[in-house]
């Protein structure tokens, strides 16, 4: 009986946990092809945007868009050091190579 219970909160952990995030390719691809992300966000709704792009982004183009969504943070929100070196000393170029890696996966992976 104990054995069941131990196995049934290893199940409960794993399902809250949920395991590997593999984004959301529809979603992903549809505020990609609006061109979120491709342009300095501007005001709070276009920020929400670039969350949005960030949790929907497949594991393979999540840093990419991470980078693009750090250069429209404020600076007390960047988590990543080195995305708080990039925004210090390397934004535009950092930036311009994330977008074109999203614009080259979306080439790829949205019909």
């Amino acid at each position: 009986m104990r054995g069941l219970s131990l196995l049934l909160v290893l199940v409960l952990l794993l399902t809250a946990c949920g395991g590997e995030d593999k984004g959301d390719i529809v979603a992903f691809c549809e505020l990609a092809e609006d061109g979120v992300g491709m342009r300095p966000a501007e005001g709070e709704g276009e920020l929400a945007q670039l969350d949005a792009l960030e949790d929907a982004a497949p594991p393979d183009i999540r840093e990419a868009v991470t980078t693009v969504a750090n250069a429209s943070r404020e600076i007390d929100e960047i988590e990543d050091l080195q995305e708080l070196f990039d925004r210090a000393f390397a934004l535009e170029e950092a930036v311009a190579t994330a977008r074109q890696e999203i614009r080259t996966y979306t080439q790829h992976h949205c019909l």
